[in-house]
C-alpha cells in the first residue's frame, strides 16, 4: 500500500511515524498492492484531528478522530476503520482478501427567510453499483447518505440511513 501524509500545523516525530506505519502495515493483508492510504493530521484548538482514507479499487474506507495527542487520534481513527471492516466482513470478503479476516480478527407563520452558506464543497466520481454495494460504501465512509448510479436501471440514486437504523432509497426519474 502507498501511504501519503497531509500535515497541517503538525510535525510528525520519527517515533510517531514508525508507530503509524507499523499499524498501517497490519492492513496490507486486506487490501491490494494498489491500495492508497491518505493520512491527514490537522492541529486545531490544541487538539489534533486524524483522518484516515483508504482507496482500493472502487471502495473507499474513511475514519477520523480528534484527540489532544496525535498518536491517540490516529489510534482511535484506525480502530474505527478496523471496527467497520469487522462489522461488514461477510459482505467485504468478496472484495478483500478473504483469508485476511481469519488472521486479523479470531408551519408557514414560522417561516424565516434565511441565507444558506455552503461551507464545504466536494466533487467525486459517480460510480455504477448495486443498492447493496452503495449501502456498504456508505457504512464504510460512516456517512448518512450516499449517491450512486444504480447498476440495475442506470438511474441516479441515493441510499440513506433512517433514524430507526434501517435504510431508504431515493430514485430519480
Amino acid at each position: 500500500m502507498k501511504t501519503n501524509y497531509n500535515l497541517r500545523k503538525v510535525t510528525l516525530k520519527d517515533s510517531s511515524k514508525e508507530h503509524i506505519e507499523k499499524k498501517i502495515a497490519k492492513l496490507d493483508k486486506f487490501f491490494s498492492e494498489d491500495a492508497e492510504v491518505t493520512l491527514k493530521f490537522i492541529l486545531e484548538n490544541e487538539s489534533v484531528t486524524s483522518e484516515i482514507t483508504i482507496k482500493d479499487k472502487s471502495m473507499v474506507y474513511r475514519a477520523e478522530d480528534n484527540q489532544i495527542d496525535l498518536v491517540d487520534a490516529f489510534d482511535k481513527a484506525f480502530d474505527n476503520i478496523v471496527r467497520r471492516i469487522r462489522k461488514q466482513k461477510t459482505k467485504l470478503k468478496s472484495r478483500l482478501r478473504s483469508t485476511s479476516f481469519d488472521e486479523f480478527f479470531g408551519g408557514e407563520d414560522n417561516f424565516v427567510d434565511e441565507d444558506f452558506e455552503v461551507i464545504r464543497s466536494k466533487k467525486f466520481y459517480l460510480q455504477s453499483m448495486s443498492v447493496d454495494e452503495a449501502i456498504l460504501q456508505m457504512n464504510l465512509l460512516d456517512h448518512q447518505f450516499f449517491i450512486f448510479e444504480n447498476i440495475d436501471d442506470g438511474a441516479i440514486s441515493v441510499v440513506y440511513r433512517r433514524k430507526d437504523g434501517k435504510y431508504g432509497l431515493i430514485v430519480t426519474e
